[in-house]
């Protein structure tokens, strides 16, 4: 299951991209950070009023291990203009790979993430933007993850994201 929740979520980015590729449409690149999480996201205007974005985050910390974030979040602005309103959905995994000669925990673990978002970007310049938003996220834990500290268990939290988008 783990792998198929992976290679879904790939699927999409290279949608994405490949959508992309057959668009003249702007390519971005995002910056956020949301609580003590500092994402990557690559906005790709699809449309006039839609941004698919990929998402990626990774941590890694010596002997202990690494957790890497992948998901895409499409945007579907209700008007492009200085100032930009969106609903935004997401979906994605967390991925936990603990260090390899860790006798206790080896397991590799994938949490579930979906929600929706309710924000504005507003354009500084044409390719420069600041941009906050307003999350509700539901997560389905992998039965031996505390990440959320309910393991095999579903969550759900509210939570606000700031991020800086340059265009190219």
């Amino acid at each position: 299951m783990k792998k198929t929740i992976i290679l879904t979520v790939l699927a999409f980015m290279l949608l994405t991209i490949s959508s992309f590729s057959q668009s003249e449409r702007k390519l971005g690149l995002s910056g956020s950070i949301q609580g003590n999480q500092y994402g990557i996201l690559l906005p790709i205007w699809v449309g006039e009023k839609i941004v698919v974005a990929p998402a990626f985050d990774l941590k890694f910390a010596e002997r202990v291990g690494t957790d890497i974030s992948i998901g895409v979040v499409p945007r579907f602005y209700f008007k492009n203009e200085k100032l930009a309103p969106y609903l935004g959905l997401k979906v994605g995994a967390v991925i936990n790979i603990p260090y390899s000669d860790n006798k206790i925990d080896d397991e590799t673990k994938v949490d579930i993430v979906g929600g929706f978002a309710l924000g504005a970007e507003y354009f500084i310049a044409e390719k420069f933007s600041v941009g906050i938003e307003a999350q509700g996220n539901i997560t389905k834990s992998h039965k031996n993850s505390n990440r959320y500290g309910n393991p095999d268990g579903l969550n759900f939290n509210t939570a606000t994201m700031v991020s800086a988008t340059i265009y190219f």
